[in-house]
């Protein structure tokens, strides 16, 4: 931890690379940022307040650009690390909420070696920094893929009991906030790459090109997942509709078969002597038998009928 006048010095020094870290910043690293570095009170603000989504503004001097690095995802919900960055001729400014041990490692790196790390200049820190974020996407866009492909499989076991429509709704909510902030992102490092910031070396905003070109390549893979999440969504719901229909046809039969039986036995209830087989002594046996092959017709006109055929 250096000193606040040691910092300041240093970013007014004419030849150097400063790159200044800070984490969880209170009131006195806002302080430095807006009286000690001169960066405008709105980008400080926005520095103390939480966004939802990356962006990128440029002031005189400087560019103010906040990016949104994905750490997990529990529970279909996409846990982010918000990191705010600076950059001015020669120093690289981040301020990030939480802890981010790719960050950490990259600081280590420059204290074990600060010539080779520093010695292409405070671009190169700020290239490295914005391309590491976006990787973070990775583990998570793998983790969005193989629960896509374990719904695929359960998908058709409605009988399962297994709940699928619900993870179905569950990682539509996480592709699509995911693609929200890839567009937001890729829109921000667009803007580095094609040479908005007059500050960056062309050298730089080609790195920032293959930066974009991943983002693109982020966002085709989340429309993907979400056309096949809308696709096992229609299956879901057109295999439990099948289902009900299966159990559905199921009783229809049953009381198709038992209704012809229900005005038998009705009928052959009425205490009346006239009816068939009512004083004869296997009466109830032939009624029985009656029965039977009302039952077997009714059996063999729907098998006919094709009523039978289970539904695919």
């Amino acid at each position: 931890v250096a000193d606040e006048a040691e910092i300041v010095a240093a970013m007014k020094a004419s030849d150097k690379v400063l790159w200044v870290d800070i984490e969880r910043p209170d009131g006195a690293d806002l302080r430095l940022l807006e009286e000690g570095f001169g960066f405008h009170p709105l980008s400080v603000r926005d520095v103390a307040e939480a966004h939802s989504a990356p962006k990128l503004d440029e002031y005189d001097g400087y560019v103010f650009q906040i990016v949104m690095v994905p750490k997990g995802c529990t529970e279909g919900r996409v846990e982010m690390i918000e990191l705010s960055m600076y950059y001015l001729q020669g120093t690289f400014v981040t301020v990030r909420d939480e802890p981010w041990p790719t960050i950490d490692a990259l600081w280590d790196a420059v204290m074990r070696d600060p010539v080779r790390e520093l010695g292409k200049g405070a671009q190169t820190v700020y290239h490295n920094v914005v391309d590491r974020a976006v990787q973070a996407y990775d583990p998570v866009l793998n983790f969005v893929e193989e629960e896509i492909d374990d719904l695929e499989r359960e998908v058709l076991n409605v009988e399962d009991g297994v709940d699928s429509l619900g993870t179905i709704f569950r990682l539509r909510r996480t592709v699509r906030r995911l693609m929200t902030l890839v567009r937001a992102q890729q829109e921000s490092v667009m803007r580095l790459a094609v040479g908005h910031v007059k500050s960056l070396r062309k050298e730089t905003c080609y790195l920032f090109r293959d930066v974009a070109d991943h983002l693109t390549l982020y966002h085709g893979t989340l429309d993907d997942h979400r056309e096949t999440l809308a696709g096992l969504r229609d299956t879901y719901i057109g295999v439990a509709s099948n289902r009900l229909n299966e159990v559905m046809k199921t009783l229809t039969v049953f009381s198709a078969l038992l209704l012809p039986l229900t005005f038998l036995t009705g009928l052959w209830g009425m205490n009346f002597k006239e009816l068939p087989f009512a004083q004869h002594g296997q009466g109830f046996w032939i009624f029985l038998a009656i029965c039977a092959t009302v039952i077997g017709g009714l059996l063999w006109l729907m098998a006919r009928a094709g009523w039978l055929k289970r539904v695919p």
